[in-house]
């Protein structure tokens, strides 16, 4: 009888502990992610992006895109955030949105938007569409928007590169690397090239970290490919970032016979520390005085010889040079001690150096020259150019 009793009240404390936790009455799982995208399919770096995350150690981060540069970066500690997220995912039952919204019938170049959100336990739901929404889509859209502009006053500290590497190699030599480290005054820059023969550090300005910084939004690299391959043609290249925050962008991937776009910008943003290779085919240079008056030499290859052109202000000549001659116009040119960097050549340059080799290879110099930075240089291009040219315009 005891026996009989005893399992009773063990039967009554369970069904006890059932009824007190109610699933109603349970304490709700909470939030862990949220992204929000809308954008035009013909402007990528449009319209607006918002991606808040949980991190493993427990800070929030949270990315505000809203077109290139317009991005913003950043991490918190308040994991308040969520539940007024989560509060606009119920108040517009989200999670009872379809799949997939598309339109009855065809539309080019419209908006395209997502929505994907994740709980503790991993249970999650997303939704997206092109040009087609559920019928209380804007006004949640509205509703995100608002809980943006709180986010952007959250005291932050900036993110910052303090490392950018990239490497590249295959099985046939080809060899690449570029690194690019933050310092106190000056960043470091180490340059290897295999192909270009080129293997140096040199000190440059912490602000080329900004400009890579820039390259980074602009073409969203993620952590996202890590694809390698066992084709001994293959060039395997890798990005590594780290910032000041302790986060790391790394990921590996791979091209044949093209340069991904994915590595074009950033060789192209490398480039201007290689050297230049091969013989000059073309070099145009222009020197505006005053708003009427223009000094122009042109130079190019002409099937085995050159022309060489002149213009100012109307007096126009032209005729021959042999490739001795050219040759010492190249090693004039190296000598202005000017590489490939990326001065203001363009609109509102007021001269500009632009040569051609042979190998491919391109160099664009320029800048005003009524400022103080560029008067020098300017000056003493244009005094060499025209002694070297004198004798022919006679």
């Amino acid at each position: 009888m005891k026996k009989k009793n005893l399992l009773l009240l063990v039967l009554m404390c369970i069904l006890a502990s059932c009824i007190a936790q109610n699933p109603k009455e349970m304490k709700k799982e909470r939030l862990t992610y949220f992204s929000y995208d809308h954008h035009n399919t013909m402007a990528w770096h449009s319209g607006e992006k918002y991606n808040v995350s949980t991190e493993k150690d427990g800070r929030i981060h949270i990315v505000i895109d809203e077109g290139f540069p317009e991005e913003k970066d950043f991490y918190i500690d308040d994991t308040n955030i969520f539940d007024e997220l989560d509060s606009i995912i119920k108040a517009f039952k989200i999670h009872k949105w379809h799949d997939r919204y598309q339109p009855k019938m065809e539309i080019f170049d419209g908006d395209s938007w997502s929505i994907y959100f994740k709980y503790g336990s991993d249970k999650s739901k997303g939704s997206g569409g092109y040009m087609a929404w559920p019928d209380n889509y804007h006004a949640a859209r509205h509703a995100i928007s608002k809980k943006k502009k709180k986010w952007r006053d959250y005291p932050i500290q900036a993110k910052e590169i303090n490392l950018f590497q990239y490497t590249c190699k295959n099985k046939q030599g080809r060899d690449i690397e570029y690194r690019l480290e933050r310092g106190e005054q000056e960043a470091k820059l180490f340059i290897r090239n295999a192909e270009y023969d080129t293997d140096k550090e040199i000190a440059v300005s912490n602000d080329y970290l900004k400009e890579l910084q820039e390259l980074v939004n602009m073409y969203r690299l993620k952590d996202e490919y890590n694809r390698t391959t066992d084709d001994d043609s293959a060039s395997v290249y890798r990005f590594f970032i780290s910032y000041n925050m302790g986060d790391t962008i790394d990921f590996t991937d791979y091209y044949t016979t093209f340069v991904s776009g994915q590595t074009a910008p950033f060789l192209s943003f490398f480039d201007h520390w290689l050297p230049l290779r091969g013989d000059l085919v073309r070099l145009e240079y222009s020197y505006r005085i005053t708003d009427f008056r223009d000094i122009k030499y042109y130079v190019i290859k002409e099937g085995e010889g050159f022309s060489r052109y002149y213009d100012e202000r109307g007096q126009h000549r032209e005729g021959k040079m042999d490739k001795e001659d050219v040759s010492k116009l190249q090693k004039l040119v190296e000598s202005f001690g000017l590489d490939k960097a990326k001065d203001d050549f363009m609109g509102n340059s007021t001269w500009h150096l632009f040569t051609d080799y042979d190998s491919k290879d391109i160099a664009r110099f320029g800048g005003r020259s009524d400022e103080e930075a560029s008067t020098e240089k300017a000056q003493h291009i244009l005094t060499a150019l025209t002694e070297f040219f004198a004798p022919y315009l006679q």
